[in-house]
């Protein structure tokens, strides 16, 4: 599955990351962040035990999922997985991740979307922004996390999963725009070269105009 390792690191899986290599800069990421989740993961004990029964191309698979973090050690979070099979072959890793995030609760995270008691709503408890003091039209951006077990994550896409990916996904957003209750539209970022390299179709039906 993890096809796009060769594609990122420029060669075939023969990272050769080390349990030393990997705790050595968890070390430094953590001592210039205490609150870098992966690096102070990756020095408890149980993790360091764990890590040890690895198979080196496993431990490559960590590496590259706590790259981020160990690079970057302002990081809070710093670590991502570049597959969804990382979260089952990698889970005393991530799991205690994931744990330190929400503060515990255990595997199943539960969303309270009630609005009961919050101060300074409108009487009836709506969120019409026009009621809460924005007259004007806003521009608003929604982040939506996926996750299509036909692809890798972001962080091992290849730009053919990129343009294959947005493609399935237009077959959802096409049910979406149906619906009166939804409508809309696409305007995608993928040029038509781009798009006809990899799809074989002349141009992109949603390239979004100048």
């Amino acid at each position: 599955r993890l096809r796009g390792l060769q594609s990122v690191t420029g060669r075939k899986s023969n990272m050769a990351s080390s349990i030393a290599e990997l705790t050595a800069q968890a070390k430094v990421a953590h001592e210039a962040n205490p609150d870098n989740l992966c690096a102070k993961t990756l020095l408890e004990a149980e993790v360091q035990s764990w890590m040890a029964t690895l198979p080196a191309a496993k431990l490559d698979e960590l590496a590259l999922c706590a790259k981020s973090g160990l690079d970057n050690h302002d990081s809070g979070l710093g670590c991502y997985a570049v597959d969804p099979t990382n979260y089952d072959d990698l889970a005393p890793f991530f799991d205690r991740v994931c744990e330190g995030y929400h503060h515990g609760g255990g595997k199943v995270h539960t969303t309270n979307w009630s609005l009961d008691g919050v101060e300074g709503l409108p009487e009836d408890g709506q969120l019409d922004l026009q009621k809460l003091g924005l007259g004007k039209e806003l521009s608003m951006r929604v982040r939506v996390g996926r996750n299509l077990t036909a692809f890798p994550l972001p962080g091992l896409m290849t730009k053919a999963d990129r343009v294959n990916f947005e493609k399935t996904m237009l077959k959802a957003f096409d049910v979406l725009k149906a619906n009166p209750a939804y409508g809309g539209n696409v305007y995608s970022m993928t040029p038509n070269d781009v798009w006809k390299e990899v799809t074989g179709d002349a141009e992109n039906p949603n390239l979004i105009s100048t």
